[in-house]
């Protein structure tokens, strides 16, 4: 399959998927928004359990609300 080809199909996959109302992203923003304060309330110990270090925690909280997981992007 040529990449012309491949790209076509992969847009035309895309078609028939339709974003997100303005108020479900909204809703996803806010629960984006609630899920990095939690990991920030974690002890220690449960970030290690989870495999991340307290300067990763810092990075996640400190992008901005908008700055959303790269599969949302889709």
């Amino acid at each position: 399959m040529s990449v012309k080809t491949a790209a076509s199909l992969s847009l035309a996959a895309g078609l028939g998927k339709s974003r997100p109302s303005l108020g479900k992203r909204i809703l996803n923003l806010i629960s984006l928004r609630r899920s990095r304060l939690d990991l920030a309330s974690l002890t220690d110990e449960q970030l290690r359990d989870i495999g991340l270090t307290r300067d990763q925690v810092a990075d996640e909280i400190a992008r901005p609300i908008w700055d959303v997981p790269s599969n949302w992007r889709r």
